[in-house]
């Protein structure tokens, strides 16, 4: 059962890197790209209830994005597994409504994972951090708040519905 699980997370987080770097580009508003990889990673965090897929979700996302982007090896692994690893934490002390929380989580951690990634890129990003802020991870805040909300949605109908 355990084996079957890992491989449908697996698959799952595969076919949504895939897709984001394909039809990712078709998807931007004014020119914010949606991180769906990470939005995927925070449903998993809030409705999974071992700490050792939320990890495994996150090493493994993080080094997809590692691997498809195009600044240095290690940095997306860090940045999603910590936010996978707040949310976890973090998912029942908040709010009761774990919808309302991933919202919230998600429009907060995408801009401090934002400013850590402008951090250890300074130099390649070329634009100053008010500019990053206004122009990357703010409208990156809110649009991947939009489709965590969406993602929580299908994955709570198809994914995780009781039996």
């Amino acid at each position: 059962m355990k084996l079957l699980k890992s491989i449908n997370y697996f698959i799952l987080c595969f076919a949504v890197i895939i897709f984001e770097m394909t039809a990712g580009k078709y998807l931007a508003i004014s020119g914010t790209v949606p991180m769906i990889s990470f939005c995927l990673c925070l449903v998993i965090a809030s409705k999974e209830k071992s700490p050792d897929y939320i990890l495994y979700i996150g090493i493994i996302m993080g080094v997809f994005l590692d691997l498809f982007m195009e600044h240095g090896f290690g940095t997306y692994t860090i940045i999603v597994t910590l936010c996978v690893w707040v949310t976890y934490l973090l998912r029942d002390t908040i709010f009761s409504s774990v919808l309302l929380f991933l919202i919230i989580d998600t429009f907060i951690l995408t801009v401090l994972s934002s400013v850590v990634y402008y951090l250890f890129h300074i130099l390649n990003v070329g634009v100053t951090f008010i500019t990053m802020l206004n122009r990357i991870a703010l409208p990156s805040a809110a649009y991947n708040s939009l489709v965590v909300a969406v993602l929580y949605l299908i994955l709570s109908g198809t994914m995780y519905k009781r039996r």
